[in-house]
């Protein structure tokens, strides 16, 4: 969680009342996360009214948890829900970039638009990933293929689960990581563990290769034998 140097949010009660940024409805780091983490702090607390969806629910407790918020998507697939949700809790919409139209493309949208929120908008709270405020901010750590920094990170901190607050310039706070990779394989091939272990390690040497330039044409292909492609992808990843 980010918020401003000079702010004085401090813990999760104090997000109350403020005005937060969110890279999109529905997704992880913007939305699941801040709804879950609020929830299980007791400091959000979602609507049970029987006769709303399940997703009006979360909308209308956030809608009721922050003054303004930038929190594009679409709300339902049916078209018009969507569009009266959106007018229903309004204030959800109110500071992005097209609050009319609340949905993508939207500079304040986003990884990086949310933080832009943040910077360059109305927002006091936004909720990103930290690989995206480093580049953001052109911090060590963003990548060799980073844009120039749009902020300055003097101006910033994370906030903290346990209420503390840290320099964006220094070791990050996160809120949730994601879990190791895991492999799954049918029953055939758990009797066979030699061939399991070279798969494996393989599949290590690929995605660690893929990272490199020079390999990117290299990691075009998985190759588990000469003759049998197992994973093909006209892109590095």
């Amino acid at each position: 969680i980010l918020v401003k140097k000079d702010s004085p949010i401090r813990t999760l009660q104090q997000l109350r009342g403020a005005k937060s940024c969110h890279t999109g409805f529905g997704r992880n780091v913007g939305y699941k996360i801040p709804i879950t983490k609020l929830k299980n702090t007791h400091v959000l607390k979602v609507s049970a009214d029987p006769q709303i969806s399940a997703t009006e629910r979360e909308l209308k407790s956030l809608s009721e948890f922050f003054t303004q918020s930038c929190l594009v998507g679409t709300y339902s697939t049916h078209p018009e829900t969507d569009r009266l949700l959106k007018k229903k809790y309004a204030n959800l919409c109110a500071l992005c970039e097209k609050p009319e139209q609340c949905n993508y493309p939207d500079k304040f949208s986003g990884y990086d638009g949310a933080i832009r929120c943040l910077d360059k908008g109305q927002g006091e709270v936004a909720f990103s990933k930290v690989q995206y405020i480093k580049k953001y901010f052109g911090l060590p750590g963003a990548g060799p293929d980073a844009p120039p920094a749009e902020g300055n990170p003097e101006n910033f901190e994370y906030l903290c689960e346990d209420g503390t607050r840290r320099p964006v310039t220094g070791p990050a706070c996160s809120w949730a990581q994601r879990p190791w990779s895991g492999y799954i394989s049918n029953e055939q091939a758990v009797h066979n563990s030699e061939q399991l272990h070279q798969l494996q390690s393989r599949l290590e040497r690929f995605f660690a290769n893929g990272l490199q330039a020079q390999n990117k044409d290299a990691a075009v292909h998985l190759l588990i034998q000469p003759n049998a492609v197992y994973h093909s992808k006209d892109a590095a990843i």
